[in-house]
């Protein structure tokens, strides 16, 4: 751009630099010099403070590559920052009172490589029952340009995300974006062993960065109560039986049981430490033993399961002794064939005699 026999030259127009590296701006005067000052303004508003000025009053970020000069006026911005983004002109003054705008370069567009953020995976506050939807957020800041990707993987297998990234600025003038990104998925008993990943990728990367978040860590898997005596029938008389509570198959750890007759809770059975399954989850077992005496028949039992502020489980299940009954039954059985015997051998006397 000209103005009196001065032109200034920008070269190039379009600047491309990393976050962190310095940059250099060219600015080179032909045309002879005059009196007045030079400054470089980063976009078109001359009332905001220069970034570069041979006058006092200015941040003076820029500096000067060759001091001195009269046709040079090239500046050097060390380690550059997203907020660095922008268009800068190189301006001449004439000289006065105050001092008027004699000509200015046409720009140079600076455009900032900066990384994203390590990503920030949220999920629930609480754990979520299997079954039940649950939703995660992951999030990156701090990067430019704004083009970004996120992908979600479940497992190591891309999942198909039903919200589409946010992508804003981070709400000043520093030029760096967030992208935000939610996936919502059903959670199920086989995730206790399950993670997500969250994967950015961005120009400035030389590859993706990811995030994981393990599913244990908010899912909630109810038992499944099984409450049984043994042997399962024809119980004899004053013969042993154990009933058996049984919890399966529940996340996290830290289930309480406690099993006993309805009418003598305070007689409790004993509770074995939980076991660790193959598939992550958890089983508990208490036993309650006993003799089958006349005074069981017919008892009830309850056992009754807390897990992970749940409702609690109540399973019941009723003895009954069998042997007497069937003693009953062959004493009757007896009783008849001893009357049709009796009523048989007065028939035959009767026939021998009569």
């Amino acid at each position: 751009v000209t103005g009196q026999n001065i032109e200034i030259t920008q070269l190039p127009e379009i600047v491309l630099v990393k976050a962190g590296e310095d940059l250099t701006l060219r600015c080179t005067f032909t045309g002879g010099f005059l009196p007045g000052g030079v400054r470089w303004y980063k976009g078109l508003d001359r009332n905001k403070t220069p970034i570069y000025s041979d006058k006092q009053g200015s941040s003076n970020r820029g500096v000067r590559v060759i001091p001195g000069s009269n046709t040079d006026f090239s500046i050097n911005i060390r380690n550059i920052r997203p907020e660095d983004a922008g268009t800068y002109y190189c301006v001449k003054f004439r000289a006065g009172n105050p001092e008027r705008e004699l000509a200015s370069g046409k720009g140079t567009l600076v455009s900032v490589i900066a990384k994203p953020s390590q990503p920030l995976i949220r999920g629930p506050t609480r754990r979520i029952t299997v079954g039940s939807l649950a939703s995660f957020d992951c999030s990156s800041d701090g990067f430019s340009p704004p083009e970004i990707t996120v992908n979600w993987l479940k497992d190591g297998k891309e999942k198909q995300v039903d919200q589409i990234s946010n992508l804003d600025s981070d709400g000043t003038e520093s030029m760096s974006y967030k992208a935000e990104s939610r996936l919502i998925i059903p959670l199920e008993q086989g995730d206790v062993k399950s993670q997500l990943t969250c994967q950015i990728q961005h120009r400035s990367l030389d590859s993706p960065l990811q995030q994981t978040f393990a599913l244990r860590d908010v899912i909630s898997v109810p038992p499944k109560v099984h409450l049984e005596i043994n042997p399962p029938s024809l119980i004899q008389l004053n013969s042993s039986v154990t009933v058996t509570c049984n919890a399966e198959s529940f996340y996290p750890d830290g289930a309480t049981m406690e099993l006993f007759p309805k009418d003598a809770p305070n007689r409790k059975g004993m509770v074995a430490a939980s076991i660790l399954n193959p598939d992550g989850t958890f089983s508990l077992e208490s036993n309650l033993e006993m003799m089958a005496t006349e005074d069981k028949n017919s008892s009830m039992f309850l056992c009754q399961v807390q897990h992970d502020s749940q409702p609690l489980v109540n399973e019941t299940t009723t003895l009954f002794i069998t042997q007497e009954l069937e003693r009953s039954k062959c004493l009757l059985f007896s009783s008849e064939n001893l009357l049709i015997y009796t009523l048989q051998l007065f028939h035959l006397f009767f026939m021998l005699f009569f």
